[in-house]
């Protein structure tokens, strides 16, 4: 058993290199989408992975998971979901934190999604017209399709999730943004396949910690959310969005 990371970016926030950091899980039929930054459907379309014999988009995606409500991490949420509402029909299932699902419609979505113009009348619109929320508890095993998430809150500066993703057999473990913490380190570390962040500032991975940590931990990393003008080093392998990456 296995499944496949379709890297969509490498980025951080501030990246004109690269679109920001967010991929996809695929096994079987199923495609899991983690985060959504600025410029999604470019993403998608310029790197052309394909599901099921077709190449993806907003409307083969099965579920999204959103880490957190950092712009750089769900500003492509906002035309993803009117998309599927508008164009190609349907809701998309969105699973996130207790804090940012709480938050989620009011502080990001409803000033934009709100209210629709049909043509005669103004339409007061719900987040039950786009998408169908369900909350991943903290620290409890969460089943979403062939994949069971269990979340850890970071060090970042708003409530973000670690993630520890199993197909029941082989698990990739994701810290998302975080300032470095040897604790999440620790938790993340018998995992198949780990992806970390690093980028500059007090919420952040320095890439230096990353370098140090003992090598059977590097062999099996991916370093992700890349400033710019990172140049290739020995210690550790980049994230190359537009690549594809098997877990097992």
């Amino acid at each position: 058993m296995s499944f496949q990371i379709l890297m969509n970016g490498v980025g951080n926030a501030f990246s004109r290199e690269h679109y920001g950091t967010n991929f996809l899980l695929q096994k079987d039929d199923f495609l899991l989408a983690v985060d959504c930054p600025d410029s999604y459907r470019n993403a998608l379309q310029d790197h052309a992975f394909e599901h099921k014999g077709e190449e993806v988009d907003v409307d083969t995606i099965d579920a999204i998971v959103i880490t957190h409500l950092h712009g750089d991490h769900v500003n492509g949420l906002e035309m993803t979901l009117a998309y599927r509402r508008y164009v190609s029909g349907g809701k998309m299932k969105i699973y996130t934190s207790p804090e940012a699902g709480e938050r989620l419609w009011d502080g990001r979505l409803a000033v934009s999604l709100g209210r629709s113009y049909n043509g005669e009348t103004y339409d007061d619109l719900t987040p039950d017209d786009y998408y169908d929320l369900d909350i991943i508890e903290w620290g409890e095993p969460h089943k979403i399709g062939p994949f069971e998430i269990t979340t850890r809150c970071t060090t970042h500066h708003l409530p973000t999730m670690a993630m520890r993703i199993s197909d029941g057999e082989h698990t990739l473990g994701y810290s998302c943004d975080t300032a470095y913490d040897p604790e999440l380190i620790e938790w993340l570390g018998d995992a198949d396949f780990i992806m970390h962040e690093t980028s500059f500032g007090p919420g952040h991975t320095p890439l230096d910690k990353l370098m140090g940590l003992p090598e059977e931990l590097r062999q099996k990393m991916l370093v992700v959310h890349l400033p710019e003008g990172f140049q290739p080093i020995d210690e550790l392998d980049f994230a190359q969005q537009g690549q594809t990456y098997t877990v097992g």
